[in-house]
């Protein structure tokens, strides 16, 4: 088209600064045809009938706005699903309320954009406040484009609480579902990117942990050159544990002289056990995958494992990586700040391209390895054909447990490899949308997928395994890993000249925390400037403003703070925008709260992170690490008999233990060298000492694990009083303690100190002085839950059960039968977790009866009552009642008999 209007070429313009990709395509659509499609429109008394070109016409009404209520909790983020007939989407612009933060427009009929922008000056008809983008095509890179604009800025969270502002025309014209294929692409972006924010703060911080505890691994493994040097130019298979790959996994047998084969963590048990050998796996996640695959493949297949790589991510359980008996290789994540920062900024070394699951990372390695052809097999990213099988039968991944949860999840149909549909969840759908991402940037027909079934792949060729075997084999044979993986000397050739570089980063690692320090100082100042009383409403915003640049300033100074706090920047901007104007007491208040928090959770972060930034120093100290390289020749059963002296050498002298010490660092390493939990010449005592040596490093969850083992092989054996209360009171302590992605088990805590009175009673007024602390934490961690997570029956009995403990500890009887009557909410839904509560509230109110204290007396009266109350209830459910209800029914007048029952000569 060769003469544009005036107004279409301003707002193409205007359009190119925030989405250049779409503005160059609709110049394309202009350039294709001569001129603007022609409309006819016929005025009604209730609106307009719009026909364009030869299409069927729609009926253009006055636009609908979505009411505001000021009781709710407003979204600021519109939705506006097609756009009519000029100037149908300027009326709704400037309809939308002024404190709108993001405006996104969706409308797949190219025609009506051009008509639109073509007369109308929609960029000046937005409210000022907010960020306009525009939807015209169902492509992942537009789609993108538009959210990086109006979207991310703000966060995913706002958006989920959106408004929508729906054409009823156009969406009951569309006959083709056009509009809806492109909102349902929209939100599968969105969900995709809420996907992407990771699981909570605490799991990166866990992660960060691990990395700082693999830093031994990561700086004397392999460089990605010498493997390229070892298996570059083979084609690969990628081997995960779909229910198809036994449909194809025997083709292998024998092919492994010709294909670089990479297995995940889950699948290699499957493949060991059919006499296939691997020449990598892989491992990404960080919690307890250890315990599913390491130590059953090492039992059976310790040999074999010599002459496998194992390609682990820095977060993964450090453990994995220190009981390898072959080559390792431990990277960081290059789709993750946090392990960008750690293991390339500070370490320099290397990071991977990796995703979210073990998959995605076989196919990475395949693809930087240099592989001319990948193929997938067992990545089915769905059920099997039966709609509940989800992994090949001897996977190890395959527990009954997330079994049962996989199958618990809504299912959905998406396009299968064969044709039709398979069925999958949402968390496999988010891996098949990686997936397409990342391929997205692969060349065409380098990746195929060869699974038997499952889910298409779009970017990969759909083709069989014996069909791949046969057209990409090579005559250059892979050759044995032994010999060809050198392990290196801290990832360089001269450690001396390393550390000194390894010391500069460090120093620009820590004056990094430093500085937010300072910038979280200078936000709490301006919280306490915005909430000072009797402060006008201009001044006031102008603080919360300041705070709200400063969090920015943490978090473009840091990337990994910035990664961790990302869910805060969503929950301050949440906040910001439902709180901006600052005029009631109740917005102030849930801003103060919002930014308290904040502040309060970053310092954490920053002390956890310069605690772990210490280690990784000393462990690259010169001295330290000719510590660690003497301990790194040692065999398991060595190790073991190695921890012990430099225990007592870690705990010897009064003074106050220091975990960067040689002595903490040697331990560190060594406990990940072998398995305390399963080795079988391992001493109780040892076990609790490590446990002790574990808590003062913030690892209670891992010290617990060794207190329930030391427990377990004491159990039965005579020990002296003493030693037996020490040890239940240091694990009581230790279960109470949060760690990082677990909770605390306060009731297990709590069930240990009550074995302590009965054995040490001179320790009552101690015990219950811990127990009180204990309920106390329990109590403030069940508010913090409430705060963040829906409600739920089983949290809300523990909140009840909390407060009943609590008030018990305090000697208030009347109070705590008082929580003991809220839990009888949930005797139908959960009986089992309510009876002992019950039976317990039944003897004690019957023993305390006439008590010369009227107000218990009068609580037992009404518990009485309230067992009464609920008495058919009770008994239906089974529920057994104690010596003394029978003489208290007739007290009330109620004619009590006896049934023989048929179990027990007993009535």
């Amino acid at each position: 088209m060769k003469d544009i209007p005036a107004l279409l070429e301003q707002n193409l313009r205007t359009l190119e600064k925030s989405q250049p990709k779409l503005a160059a395509r609709l110049r394309q659509e202009l350039d294709s045809i001569d001129r603007l499609p022609l409309a006819e429109v016929r005025e009604t008394s209730s609106g307009r009938w719009v026909k364009v070109e030869e299409d069927a016409p729609f009926f253009d009404t006055t636009p609908v706005l979505p009411s505001r209520n000021k009781t709710e909790d407003d979204s600021y983020c519109y939705l506006v699903q097609g756009i009519g007939y000029p100037p149908y989407l300027f009326h709704v612009l400037r309809g939308i309320a002024k404190d709108a933060l993001s405006i996104v427009v969706l409308e797949p009929d190219v025609r009506l954009l051009l008509l639109t922008l073509s007369v109308t000056s929609v960029f000046h008809a937005a409210p000022q406040s907010a960020r306009i983008s525009f939807i015209a095509y169902d492509e992942r890179s537009l789609i993108d484009e538009a959210m990086f604009h109006n979207v991310t800025p703000i966060g995913i969270f706002p958006l989920l609480q959106s408004r929508e502002i729906n054409h009823r025309g156009l969406l009951e014209k569309d006959q083709e579902n056009s509009r809806s294929r492109l909102f349902k692409s929209f939100w599968e972006s969105i969900r995709y990117y809420a996907e992407q924010l990771g699981n909570s703060p605490e799991d990166t911080l866990l992660g960060i942990r691990h990395g700082a505890l693999n830093t031994p691994w990561i700086l004397r493994g392999p460089s990605f050159s010498n493997l390229k040097e070892a298996f570059g130019g083979r084609p690969a298979i990628c081997v995960a544990s779909g229910p198809s790959l036994k449909k194809n996994v025997d083709l292998l047998k024998g092919k492994e002289d010709q294909f670089l084969i990479v297995s995940c963590d889950s699948s290699l048990i499957s493949l060991l056990r059919r006499g296939i050998r691997p020449h990598i796996v892989v491992t990404i996640e960080r919690n307890l995958m250890y315990d599913v695959w390491v130590p059953n493949v090492l039992e059976e297949f310790y040999d074999e494992c010599r002459d496998i790589l194992l390609v682990s991510q820095s977060v993964s359980e450090p453990q994995t990586a220190g009981r390898w008996p072959g080559p390792v290789f431990v990277v960081g994540k290059m789709d993750s700040p946090a392990d960008r920062w750690l293991v390339h900024e500070v370490l320099g070394m290397n990071l991977l391209l990796s995703g979210m699951c073990v998959a995605h990372m076989a196919m990475n390695v395949a693809l930087v390895l240099g592989a001319p052809a990948v193929a997938l097999i067992g990545q089915d990213l769905a059920f099997a054909e039966d709609g509940e099988t989800t992994h090949i039968e001897d996977a190890a991944s395959a527990t009954p447990e997330g079994i049962a949860r996989e199958r618990a999840l809504i299912k959905r149909e998406i396009p299968g490899v064969n044709g039709g549909l398979v069925k999958t969840h949402q968390m496999w759908f988010y891996y098949l949308q990686i997936f397409e991402r990342f391929l997205d940037h692969v060349e065409e027909g380098r990746v195929f997928q060869c699974s038997e079934a499952g889910a298409s792949i779009t970017g990969t060729t759909a083709l069989p395994l014996s069909r791949f075997l046969e057209e990409q084999r090579t005559e250059e044979s892979v050759p044995p890993l032994s010999g060809r993986i050198q392990l290196q000397s801290a990832s360089k050739g001269n450690f001396v000249e390393y550390q000194k570089e390894l010391a500069g980063r460090l120093d620009v690692a820590k004056a990094g925390l430093s500085l937010c320090d300072g910038l979280i100082e200078e936000m709490e100042k301006e919280v306490d400037r915005a909430v000072a009383p009797a402060l006008l409403p201009d001044r006031r915003r102008n603080h919360a403003i300041k705070a709200a640049t400063l969090l920015d300033q943490i978090h473009a100074s840091h990337k990994a703070l910035a990664f961790i706090g990302q869910s805060y920047t969503h929950i301050a901007g949440s906040s910001l925008a439902k709180n901006r104007f600052l005029d009631t007491m109740e917005q102030i208040r849930d801003w103060e709260e919002v930014h308290r928090g904040i502040i309060a959770s970053h310092r954490v972060n920053v002390r956890f992170l310069r605690q772990w930034l210490s280690y990784m120093e000393t462990v690259c100290n010169p001295r330290i690490w000719s510590v660690l390289e003497s301990y790194s020749s040692l065999n398991e059963n060595e190790v073991v008999r190695e921890i012990p002296s430099v225990l007592a050498g870690f705990f010897e002298g009064n003074g106050p233990q220091n975990m960067l010490f040689e002595k903490g660092i040697a331990l560190s390493y060594l406990l990940n060298r072998v398995d305390m939990i399963r080795h079988e010449d391992v001493a109780p005592q040892d076990l609790w000492n490590l446990a002790r040596f574990l808590i003062l490093q913030g690892r209670p969850f891992e010290a617990c694990r060794f207190m329930q083992r030391a427990y377990a092989m004491l159990e039965g054996k005579e020990a002296v009083a003493d030693t037996v209360v020490q040890f239940l009171f240091d694990w009581a302590k230790m279960e109470s303690v949060h760690d990082l992605i677990r909770e605390p088990r306060f009731e297990f805590a709590l069930s240990l100190l009550q074995n302590i009175p009965e054995r040490a009673p001179e320790m009552v007024q101690q015990v219950e002085l811990e127990k009180s602390r204990l309920l106390d934490m329990q109590r403030d961690f069940m508010d913090g839950l409430f705060r963040i997570l829906p409600s739920c029956e089983e949290r809300t009995l523990l909140s009840y059960r909390n407060r009943a403990q609590k008030a018990l500890a305090s000697q208030n009887l009347p109070e705590t039968f008082a929580w003991v009557m809220k839990m009888g909410e949930f005797l139908e839904k959960i009986p089992n977790q309510v009876f002992p509560y019950m039976q317990w509230l039944a003897k004690t109110a019957l023993d305390c009866r006439g008590a010369v204290d009227t107000a218990v007396d009068q609580a037992c009266s009404d518990a009485l009552a309230f067992l009464l109350d609920k008495q058919n209830l009770l008994a239906s459910l089974g529920f057994l009642w104690p010596t003394g209800w029978a003489s208290y029914l007739r007290e009330r007048g109620i004619e009590v008999g006896y049934v023989q029952d048929e179990q027990s000569p007993e009535t």
